[in-house]
């Protein structure tokens, strides 16, 4: 049927091999835009597969753009999808490519990093629908840049969807939108340095952030963190002047859950200091266990600075993030947006704001949540039958990475940082630490999981553990 074969002795996936065939199919002309799919009961019997592996297909080919549902019609083929005269031929799958490699000396680098979602789901075509509707229909009210903010519809469009998300209950006007967190978290550190010098933070804590506070000189002040998050209990309370900055949903890289004493301790602190939070919130849309968990920002508005991302969502290389500003600060922090010229692209804007509105935004996360959890469901059995009871896992209810923590003695002085040659890549947990005098959990690594296939996982954790056996049989 179609023309789809499928190799029952491939290691590929049947669900990538239809993928991958349909796409061709469609990307030469073969399948015409309006082309009606015959239902997922007669092609799982054509093909002899399981129904739900039809209906998968169709699920994320319909997620990339290539196919579209009709309430009460079927599926058909997209418009927009322009047939290429010369059809690609098929790649290599991952496996062989994989396999092929380790035979050269590990040409292949299976890497465990962290941050970073799975590229090849990209919904590129619906996107470049998007794209291209928004760069044709711009009418530029504003001769130059257009709002320092950001657009109104997007503005709008993330106060909507943050309230059907978590529960953030907000106004457009304390929406700012930067190109990534990363500016985001630049823009308040230099808005708000006249007023705060010092900032409370997470220890281990993702290094970019740390960086930025640390460039725009202000005292580092680490934070131990455990099981239930930053342990603001130790603190006591918060000195004037000083700020706070936590990942209270899904600690990075522990993956830890701020517990609900410790926000309300935390929330109490800020207003007796008159001080402020800033909410790294990254990937909590990726909950993989459970139900999700509200941000500390709705605990108090006037206190906590989201910051939120399309990096994890969609794409790092769209470069658009936002802030949930307090009404107090809205102002300092757009004209210093303002003085630095730090405008987002409008096209793009425009498109993130329509694609949101249409629904899609939510329906990719959706079927990203389901990929993860498969991933991290395989990674997570895989690592206990090679390891057993020599490990603990953390931090693996959400988002895409997890952290394991060695127990035998021997595994705390392998060198993480040097794996290449056995033919992967992890950062151990020490290289996010701020101070040195804590060794705890210095015997942990951070495995990412969002950019790797099933095959590279189970690859990648042989070549890990098989690196951790000879490491220790050496010593």
């Amino acid at each position: 049927m179609y023309g789809i074969y499928i190799n029952r002795e491939s290691k590929l996936p049947v669900t990538r091999q239809i993928c991958q065939q349909l796409r061709r199919i469609i990307e030469s002309g073969q399948l015409t835009a309006g082309t009606r799919l015959l239902p997922t009961r007669v092609l799982a019997k054509e093909w002899g597969i399981a129904r739900n592996v039809v209906i998968e297909v169709y699920e994320q080919l319909t997620a990339e753009g290539y196919l579209e549902g009709r309430i009460g019609s079927g599926t058909y083929v997209a418009e927009g999808i322009l047939p290429s005269p010369n059809p690609r031929t098929a790649p290599p799958s991952r496996t062989q490519a994989i396999q092929s490699q380790i035979t050269t000396g590990h040409e292949h680098i299976i890497d465990f990093a962290t941050g970073i979602p799975d590229q090849n789901m990209f919904p590129r075509h619906i996107w470049a629908k998007y794209l291209k509707e928004a760069a044709e229909t711009s009418e530029y009210e504003d001769p130059e840049y257009g709002h320092i903010k950001g657009e109104s519809a997007l503005r709008s469009a993330i106060c909507d969807y943050v309230f059907r998300a978590k529960g953030i209950q907000c106004s457009p006007e304390q929406i700012v939108i930067v190109s990534g967190a990363t500016e985001g978290f630049s823009l308040i550190a230099r808005s708000l340095s006249s007023r705060f010098h010092s900032i409370y933070i997470e220890d281990p804590t993702i290094d970019i952030t740390r960086d930025i506070f640390q460039t725009m000189n202000y005292n580092l002040i680490p934070v131990e963190v455990d099981h239930s998050g930053m342990r603001v209990d130790t603190l006591g309370s918060i000195t004037p002047g000083h700020l706070v900055l936590l990942t209270p949903s899904h600690q990075f890289p522990t993956g830890s859950v701020l517990s609900i004493q410790r926000r309300h301790q935390v929330i109490r602190m800020l207003e007796e200091a008159d001080s402020f939070a800033i909410e790294d919130d990254y990937d909590s849309e990726f909950r993989l266990r459970g139900i999700p968990v509200p941000p500390l920002q709705t605990l108090s508005p006037s206190r906590v600075i989201y910051v939120g991302t399309f990096s994890k969502t969609l794409s790092p290389s769209l470069r658009i993030g936002f802030m949930i500003v307090p009404p107090s600060l809205t102002d300092i922090i757009a004209e210093m947006k303002d003085k630095l010229n730090l405008h987002t692209p409008y096209i793009i804007q425009k498109a993130l704001s329509q694609y949101m509105l249409d629904g899609h935004l939510e329906r990719h996360i959706h079927t990203m949540k389901k990929m993860y959890k498969k991933r991290r469901n395989a990674l997570t059995e895989r690592l206990q039958h090679l390891f057993g009871q020599d490990i603990t896992i953390l931090g693996d209810d959400a988002g895409m990475h997890l952290q394991i923590i060695f127990h035998p003695e021997p595994y705390a002085l392998l060198p993480w940082n040097d794996t290449a040659s056995y033919g992967f890549r992890v950062e151990p947990v020490s290289n996010y630490r701020i101070s040195s005098s804590s060794p705890l959990r210095s015997t942990g690594i951070v495995l990412g999981y969002g950019n790797l296939s099933l095959e590279e996982i189970e690859e990648g954790l042989r070549r890990l553990y098989l690196f951790a056996s000879s490491c220790r049989t050496s010593t």
